[in-house]
């Protein structure tokens, strides 16, 4: 074997600095220099290799030397086979720490015992204990066989210790000696010296280092000279096996070695403390204890690439934090984790559905045995049945990503650390939207429940489970205590929220409501008419009154404490209703200084409609009646009718009137145009005769006037088919234009008296069904008339019916004043129909556009239910509302029992809870935002269940059952 003194092999000269004191014998080659035959350290010195390959070939009388036994010597307790390996033939696997390892080892259990097999395969190569497993099953290569694993643990030790001493003249390389001939360095403390430098700079003390205090690894190592007690000469010829005293029990203690972070090995005599040792060194190289080592500690990532080759973690320095930052980065570093865990969900459910299907099939097995008295299942075959589930690759990875996330991740230092952590691991599997949040009107109404969801969902069943874990940390129950406190947080939040008493009961009396009546109801209560609404009456009216929150919101309004807050929302209503419906009526007409005077004046206008429809037809049918004019009666058919004497009287009035004689008096008695205008005048007397208000009212008279009228109207058409034709048309027009005017709408405005009659008469209070057209008619052409005065009127009308229903009630309250007016205007489909028919007509069309708005509104408003009355309901809501159904409320009924003071105690809080639950009400109902918190507790009672909390509590068992 190669030596160190090779190099000096062929120089025929000693290099300066240096003195040979002796020369074997064999190979002389410097002059003067004794030959050294023997002596006592002959035993120790291990020259280099000769020719032969022996390096102690060229001192034959020198001792064997004795290597330590490559295995312990035995017996062992509970070995039952030995191995079958051959222990003096290990490979020896060289660490990245300097360190070495020829039999790592590990353990299994099956039928045959406890196997111990290596975790250094045959060539050299780190396995893992899968692996090591996998190549027993092929070649049945073991280190022993025991009777239990803790024996079998025993033995490993005793190999390992071995087998360190068997291997440690090839693993620990030699030291140059002569490095102690170098020029020497500088001044080095009493009691030192150094004993070797780098090659590079020898005779400089190189730089400064930084030296770590006693006990911490720093850039320069302490270790045992393993050589010799003291330096010589033949020191370059040492490489003993393990330790070479402990031969010479009574030797003196061996001096400790120190190596410099410039390659300098100083040597401190035995027993100097480290405290000692670490101020030298400072004195003499420089640097502080605290700064920082030229090597640098180990990673969290490095361990685990190091574990993954099977070799020990490196030291890891967690140099101190605060709280603050220690809070952030384990919050920061816990939601990665969260995320990845959450990923991993599949991977673990597997792993918790195998792990109790083989718990609870060990123990339905052991059952079976000690039903038959058999032994129950070894501690070993346990083991080996966990080992065979765990053996799925799907679970390596879940384990090395779990031992990457360790590594890479910050890990929590303090309390509050730990705390911040668990809440970010429970981001990810907490913060799925709920139904609440996901069908949120408004951005407000989805952050509102997006922070209720993250508090519930995450902040509390985190902080369940960090304390669970923290009350049994270091114990075998603290991932099962983390997992149960993350199942009950969220379990306890899905219960709290289920059994909130005021959204209970919300959500009885909304469970039906669709997506459209929702938004109705929104619609509703962000009215533009400046009337609030509460929740309960926008969303009965957005339902046509299938909702029983009015109720509820009765009983509110009868408490004390709900009155107290409901009080001042209604009171303003009465002003609120006063502005709308004043703004809509303005949008008619303005208000008019004499309303008196708007009556007269439509009736003017309606007459003036009536008469221009007369004069239309008359228009229609004048060709005709000036064609028949000129046409006599012959006069063998003219006597009769001449010889009567109305017939002869209404001739002479025809006459004698000196307005209309000179039209016709160029036509004889017999002529057609004579008798026309002498029927029209009998006619006319008739009808004046049977009116019971004429003074000459003459029921007779009116009957022979009319018949003779007839008379001589008939005789006519039968000799002129042109009056006949005139005559015909003339009656079909009156009768579908003249007739439905004159006695409808129009005709009773044109007889009306005063501005009532004639405002009701275009707007009946009880208008006919079907009269919705007839109406438009009416006022389209009042409007054609008269645009200015039938507007007025329609507003005055309107106006006169709201004073009415503004009218206070015994009590003095003007709160319901909007829907006695809905009522009186539109409070059934015809009245509805007529008033949008009349305002569609009105000019401008806004409040036509408007008034439907406001009917909604102020109809919603009749809603509301009068307080009292409802005794059951009353009864119902009240027992709801003070938690009889709530956890509390049935732990207090159960223990009644027990005594009055209980049941005193147990209505005293179930009154504060009905206080407390109706105050909710009353604030969630008269909220400008009510009808989205009242659909947010309907949503809460769909989405958030026990269900859900289960799946959550599942999703994040990853971190609590396995985490670190």
């Amino acid at each position: 074997m190669p030596g160190p003194w090779e190099k000096y092999q062929q120089q025929p000269t000693i290099p300066p600095g240096f003195r040979v004191i002796s020369q074997p014998p064999s190979q002389p080659r410097f002059p003067g220099v004794p030959v050294q035959t023997s002596n006592v350290f002959d035993q120790f010195n291990t020259p280099a290799a000769t020719a032969g390959g022996d390096p102690w070939a060229a001192f034959p009388d020198a001792p064997a030397q004795k290597a330590p036994p490559a295995s312990p010597i035995g017996p062992f307790p509970g070995m039952l086979s030995q191995g079958n390996i051959d222990l003096n033939a290990r490979p020896i696997v060289q660490n990245p720490d300097g360190s070495y390892s020829t039999v790592r080892s590990m353990s299994f259990g099956d039928d045959n015992g406890e196997i111990l097999v290596p975790t250094v395969s045959p060539d050299g190569k780190i396995m893992s204990d899968q692996q090591a497993m996998e190549l027993y099953g092929r070649t049945g290569q073991n280190l022993g066989k025991f009777d239990t694993p803790d024996h079998a643990d025993m033995y490993a030790q005793a190999l390992h210790k071995a087998q360190d001493q068997h291997y440690a003249a090839q693993a620990q390389p030699a030291a140059n000696v002569f490095d102690q001939f170098d020029a020497p360095a500088a001044a080095i403390p009493q009691g030192f010296w150094v004993v070797s430098q780098p090659a590079a700079q020898k005779g400089d003390r190189v730089g400064s280092g930084a030296y770590s205090a006693a006990g911490v690894e720093g850039p320069w190592t302490k270790y045992q000279a393993a050589s010799a007690k003291a330096s010589n000469v033949f020191d370059q010829f040492d490489q003993p096996a393990a330790d070479p005293w402990a031969a010479f029990p009574d030797a003196p203690a061996q001096p400790t070695r120190v190596k410099a972070p410039d390659g300098s090995i100083v040597e401190f005599p035995a027993g100097t403390s480290d405290d000692d040792m670490s101020k030298a060194m400072r004195e003499t190289f420089g640097g502080s204890a605290l700064s920082a080592p030229a090597k640098p500690p180990a990673s969290q990532l490095g361990n685990v690439v190091r574990q993954s080759l099977g070799l020990p973690p490196g030291r890891i320095e967690q140099p101190p934090i605060s709280t603050a930052k220690d809070v952030g980065e384990s919050f920061a570093s816990g939601v990665p984790r969260g995320v990845v865990e959450t990923a991993m969900f599949p991977i673990t459910l597997s792993r918790m559905v195998e792990g109790a299907g083989n718990y609870l099939y060990n123990k339905a097995e052991n059952g079976v045995r000690y039903a038959i008295g058999a032994e129950p299942l070894s501690n070993e075959e346990l083991a080996r049945r966990e080992a065979g589930i765990n053996a799925s690759p799907a679970y390596g990875v879940q384990d090395r990503t779990r031992e990457i996330m360790d590594a890479v991740l910050h890990k929590p230092q303090t309390t509050a650390g730990k705390y911040a952590g668990t809440i970010g691991e429970f981001v990810a599997p907490g913060s799925v939207p709920s139904k609440a949040a996901r069908l949120a009107a408004t951005g407000r109404e989805m952050a509102q429940r997006v922070a209720e969801d993250l508090f519930g969902n995450i902040v509390v069943p985190a902080v369940a489970s960090e304390a669970a874990g923290q009350a049994t940390e270091g114990t075998e129950y603290q991932g099962l205590s983390r997992f149960l406190g993350a199942l009950f947080g969220n379990v306890g939040t899905a219960a709290g929220r289920a059994y909130n008493a005021p959204e209970a009961v919300v959500r009885r009396a909304t469970s039906e409501m669709t997506d459209a009546d929702w938004r109705r109801a929104l619609g509703l209560q962000n009215n533009a008419t400046g009337v609030r609404l509460t929740g309960p009456e926008a969303i009965s009216q957005a339902t046509n009154g299938a909702s029983a929150l009015p109720n509820l919101l009765r009983v509110v309004e009868g408490s004390v404490d709900g009155g107290a807050r409901t009080g001042p929302f209604f009171a303003a209503r009465p002003g609120q209703v006063d502005t709308a419906v004043g703004n809509v009526l303005n949008q008619i007409a303005a208000p008019s200084a004499r309303p008196h005077s708007i009556g007269p004046q439509a009736a003017e206008a309606a007459a003036n409609v009536i008469d221009q429809t007369r004069q239309g037809i008359n228009a229609q049918t004048r060709p005709l009646y000036d064609a028949a004019n000129q046409q006599t009666i012959p006069q063998a058919q003219f006597a009769p009718i001449a010889a009567d004497p109305r017939f002869a009287a209404g001739v002479a009035r025809l006459r004698g009137n000196p307005e209309l004689a000179p039209d016709y008096a160029h036509l004889p008695d017999n002529s057609i145009g004579v008798i026309d205008a002498v029927t029209k005048d009998l006619a006319s007397r008739g009808e004046a005769l049977r009116n019971t208000a004429n003074p000459l009212y003459g029921p007779e008279l009116a009957s022979r006037s009319t018949a003779a009228a007839a008379d001589a109207r008939n005789l006519a058409t039968h000799q002129s088919a042109e009056y006949a034709q005139a005559l015909a048309e003339q009656e079909g027009l009156r009768r579908t234009q003249l007739n439905p005017l004159e006695r409808g709408p129009v005709g009773r405005v044109a007889a009306a008296q005063d501005t009532a009659t004639a405002g009701n008469a275009l707007l009946p209070q009880n208008p006919l069904a079907g009269s919705a057209g007839e109406a438009a008619d009416a006022t389209r052409r009042l409007v054609a008339e008269d645009p200015s005065t039938t507007a007025a009127l329609v507003r005055q009308n309107l106006a006169d019916r709201y004073s009415r229903a503004n009218t206070e009630t015994q009590t003095g309250s003007r709160e319901f004043a909007g829907a006695k007016f809905h009522k009186d205007v539109a409070g059934n489909d015809t009245r509805q129909e007529v008033l949008d028919a009349v305002l569609r007509e009105i000019p401008g069309g806004q409040a036509a556009a408007s008034m439907p708005d406001l009917l909604d509104v102020l109809q919603a408003t009749g809603r509301r239910k009068q307080i009292g009355s409802a005794t059951e309901f009353n009864r119902s809501m009240n027992a709801d509302l003070g938690g009889a159904s709530s956890p509390s409320g049935l732990a207090i009924d159960l223990v009644r029992s027990l005594g009055t003071s209980v049941t005193r105690a147990g209505d005293a809080v179930k009154r504060a809870a009905l206080r407390s639950n109706l105050r909710a009400l009353a604030d969630m109902f008269i909220d400008p935002q009510s009808v989205e918190l009242i659909r947010n507790a309907n949503n809460r009672g769909a989405s958030i269940g026990i269900a859900d909390a289960l799946g959550r509590a599942a999703a994040e068992a990853g971190g609590t059952l396995y985490g670190p």
